[in-house]
């Protein structure tokens, strides 16, 4: 191949980043977790998560999970940029000493978020924002899809609990 022209750049492009936080009863949640993360249908280590996972869809009819995150909808659903969407996923994630979090992104989803459940040390990080976020108890992120993030090893003894759910695009109602 005889090339007229090559281009390596990048290219400016929306995205949505939010922090804040939630209401949560975090030890029910906790307890929740423990349970998925020892039942048949766990994802221990076999995802972007090396540590420990329930199931992808572990907490999508969980009423109270349900209710914990309907401000989050309350909130997109008023800002217009948003489009339609729908609770795609919805996992627990605990992450003990050595654990992290591999570099990746949730795409082909639209919103993904994470609710931690405990304040802990292991900063979650946004290399292409250069955002890094130390999770406090409550905290809850929302961020496009596409962006990329991971966390470092675990170095402490203690485990870092928390809520990762996807939202996709209603196509059908966009």
């Amino acid at each position: 191949m005889k090339l007229k022209k090559v281009i390596d750049a990048t290219i400016p492009v929306d995205y949505m980043f939010r922090h804040g936080s939630l209401k949560i009863d975090c030890n029910y949640f906790i307890k929740a977790i423990d349970k998925g993360v020892v039942a048949p249908d766990n994802i221990n280590y076999s995802t972007n998560v090396k540590g420990l996972m329930t199931s992808w869809n572990y907490f999508n009819k969980d009423d109270k999970f349900i209710e914990t995150i309907l401000p989050l909808f309350d909130y997109l659903d008023n800002q217009p940029e948003i489009k339609k969407y729908y609770l795609e996923s919805a996992w627990g994630i605990k992450e003990g000493f050595t654990h992290y979090t591999r570099l990746h992104d949730h795409i082909p989803n639209y919103i993904s978020g994470i609710i931690y459940l405990n304040s802990h040390s292991q900063v979650l990080l946004f290399p292409q924002l250069k955002e890094k976020i130390i999770p406090e108890k409550g905290d809850c992120i929302l961020f496009s899809s596409f962006l990329k993030h991971k966390t470092l090893r675990n170095t402490t003894k203690i485990n870092k609990y928390a809520i990762a759910f996807n939202l996709k695009e209603d196509i059908k109602k966009s």
